[in-house]
């Protein structure tokens, strides 16, 4: 049975080291295994700003529309996307607050939650200009916040997360072709 697989590039700009790294993936993923679809944040118009909380409903949006139901489609969701002052860009932020909402991707009630999303799989591909591990270390470290607090909530299980450091390095070009082969061969072999 094929799989299907969402792959979101949460990098505003195009031409960045992360939208190299979701292009990759992309472009190796076995399309006769697997049905794949894409998100581009960078490409998308939709209003990143929840300008009512969760009080009252914002106006209809296409891009939102069309992502909850790429997230309702998808086995597995794949997500690239830098870390910035260690969390993830506003951009991406705001995609979660507006797509990830009560009523679609769960509910709560006091102490108990109902998860909407359950039974998918997520994976993480990040990119820091700090070290690896200094970003997996910190308390409220960027992976435990997708992996428990966002993800984990809805029933979204992370399986695997990579954070690829010091990625501005002028020393590192060897180790950022060598992140590429990564993505490569995490396509290639996905299952």
């Amino acid at each position: 049975m094929q799989k299907k697989i969402l792959v979101i590039n949460a990098h505003p700009y195009d031409e960045s080291y992360v939208s190299e790294l979701f292009r990759t993936y992309v472009n190796h993923l076995d399309t006769n295994k697997h049905q794949v679809k894409t998100i581009e944040l960078g490409k998308m118009t939709f209003d990143p700003v929840l300008r009512y909380g969760y009080t009252r409903r914002m106006p209809v949006d296409n891009d939102i529309e069309l992502s909850q139901n790429l997230v309702s489609w998808a086995d597995h969701i794949v997500f690239f996307y830098p870390i910035w002052w260690t969390t993830m860009p506003a951009l991406l932020k705001g995609w979660i607050d507006r797509v990830i909402t009560p009523g679609f991707a769960f509910n709560s009630k006091g102490f108990k939650t109902t998860k909407h999303l359950k039974g998918r799989t997520a994976q993480l591909f990040m990119t820091s200009d700090a070290p690896a591990l200094y970003q997996r270390l910190i308390l409220n470290s960027p992976v435990r916040l997708m992996k428990r607090h966002i993800l984990g909530y809805c029933g979204i299980k992370v399986v695997k997360s990579d954070i690829f450091g010091m990625v501005t390095s002028a020393k590192r070009e060897r180790a950022r072709k060598r992140f590429i082969e990564k993505v490569k061969e995490s396509a290639i072999n996905f299952k």
